[in-house]
């Protein structure tokens, strides 16, 4: 492997991690009331969640890319993400608004997946018991 290709997979990496970690520690962080970008408390929650998702899971996906360097499971990841967008923001979503007081463990797990980028982590191990079956 080239040298350029390994600094620049490093880079990637390094950047990503650290904006999972900024991420985290931002995560009190009232983008959408402070870009006054909206007023309504509902508008500011979706799209502060939806930004927070988006962010998660991009920089795993970088992180996919500098740990693995293959455009399939890039791919890959980026349809998981996908997957997860409907299956879990969306349900979460429609908890949160349609159901305001219910707070029982369906909401506790999808408010962890939508936060953290769990789903995407997860393919780090698969991905790398698939790269090392097939050698």
């Amino acid at each position: 492997m080239p040298e350029q290709d390994l600094t620049r997979r490093w880079l990637v990496g390094g950047v990503c991690a650290t904006g999972l970690v900024l991420v985290f520690l931002f995560q009190r962080l009232d983008l959408a009331g402070s870009l006054h970008l909206v007023t309504a408390p509902v508008y500011k929650f979706l799209i502060n969640r939806t930004v927070r998702f988006l962010l998660n899971d991009l920089l795993a996906i970088g992180l996919l890319y500098a740990l693995f360097y293959e455009r399939k499971y890039v791919i890959f990841a980026l349809w998981t993400q996908l997957v997860g967008t409907a299956l879990f923001l969306m349900p979460y979503f429609i908890l949160k608004l349609y159901f305001p007081s219910y707070n029982g463990p369906l909401i506790s797990y999808l408010h962890r997946l939508i936060l953290n980028p769990t789903l995407l982590l997860l393919l780090i191990p698969a991905f790398y018991y698939q790269r090392s079956r097939s050698m």
